[in-house]
């Protein structure tokens, strides 16, 4: 979740006019080069052909997407170290992390650096500070001074392959957490379900707004390239379009960041005075959006965003937002599944963990606790 820029590959904005959008073409480092083509894939438009390539092209997407397949295989299979350590031989990790910028950061240290704890080994989180050369610069570091096994969080995967290679040739195996990618030999990936946040969002979006029509949509989507960003954008408009009752009439990215998201949403803002409802990739992006909502004297608009956040509880239980869903940090349960490979124990190929939908309701209820 660093800010890094590149060309916003969102394929809703290819068959969808957007106002003031920021769409282009990029490589999803993350697509699955064995995938069906966008012909293979059967498409289920709901029956709203005006939608029809707008749905067949985020459907492509989707099923070329780390998370989609992710979520498919989860707990399917499995890898198991064929060197294992001893039972009282010492372990270090190294948890190479994108940076500690963002609340959800902060957490995966403090789960990792809890879970090494609890397992009794030695745990040295590196933060590369949002800076996606200085986070290869880390991992090659650690490589070149030795450690047991890497965990990832990656800011983006773009080049990291060839890194990946000399952990491969150094013996070291290594573990993604919440983000990871395709097309390597990662001993486990623990990953986020960004795609199925995405599609529970969107459902209940549309079930929100049931009656209605001519629903007007304004997403801030997170890091242009990103496969979670891809994941989560794709898999909420997919109901919406399939409706046939919701006008996505602008995206632009906001790198999962408040400031950033907040300076997006003006822009969309000011070129969409109908916006009905202002959705974020991530809850700082709602947040942004509400921000902005606010400088401008907007009334009448709802907030939709996903993670879970403490400020954005604070926001759906004051009425300023309407919904969210809970984002569970994986670095905790990396570390032990790490441990688990180091010492002999199989550990899965794909981990998804499940979802939580959060409103008004579930707030006032007490079922529903923030993710950080």
């Amino acid at each position: 979740m660093s800010p890094i820029r590149k060309a916003l590959p969102t394929l809703v904005c290819a068959a969808t006019a957007l106002a003031m959008s920021a769409c282009s073409s990029s490589v999803d480092n993350n697509a699955d080069p064995t995938a069906a083509s966008a012909t293979d894939i059967s498409v289920d438009d709901g029956g709203c052909t005006k939608n029809h390539d707008a749905i067949a092209k985020a459907q492509q997407t989707l099923a070329n997407n780390l998370y989609g397949i992710a979520a498919e295989q989860s707990d399917k299979g499995t890898n198991t170290n064929p060197d294992p350590k001893g039972a009282g031989d010492p372990i270090t990790l190294t948890f190479s992390i994108e940076g500690l910028s963002h609340p959800f950061l902060v957490k995966q240290k403090q789960l990792a650096e809890e879970a090494a704890a609890r397992n009794g080994v030695k745990i040295n989180v590196v933060s590369a500070n949002d800076d996606v050369n200085q986070q290869f610069n880390d991992l090659q570091t650690a490589i070149a001074q030795g450690t047991d096994a890497l965990m990832m969080m990656p800011a983006n995967t773009e080049g990291l392959g060839a890194v990946l290679s000399q952990a491969e040739t150094a013996k070291i195996p290594y573990f993604f957490t919440q983000k990871g990618m395709l097309g390597v030999k990662p001993a486990s990936q623990v990953l986020a379900p960004y795609a199925n946040e995405g599609k529970m969002l969107g459902e209940w979006v549309v079930d929100h707004y049931k009656g209605r029509s001519d629903v007007n949509v304004a997403i801030i989507s997170g890091i242009p390239g990103d496969a979670s960003s891809d994941a989560r954008v794709n898999a909420f408009a997919l109901p919406l379009l399939r409706a046939c009752t919701f006008n996505i009439v602008a995206n632009q990215p906001g790198n999962y960041r408040r400031g950033d998201s907040e300076k997006a949403a003006q822009n969309m803002l000011s070129a969409n005075p109908n916006v009905d409802l202002v959705v974020g990739a991530n809850d700082e992006a709602a947040l942004g959006g509400l921000s902005a909502l606010q400088s401008a004297g907007r009334t009448g608009v709802d907030v939709v965003g996903m993670d879970g956040e403490t400020d954005m509880f604070t926001a759906i239980k004051n009425g300023q937002a309407l919904a969210t869903v809970i984002h569970k940090p994986t670095a905790g349960i990396v570390v032990d599944e790490a441990v688990k490979y180091l010492r002999g124990e199989p550990v899965p190929e794909f981990k998804v963990l499940p979802e939580d939908l959060v409103t008004k309701e579930t707030i006032d209820a007490g079922s529903a606790e923030p993710a950080f």
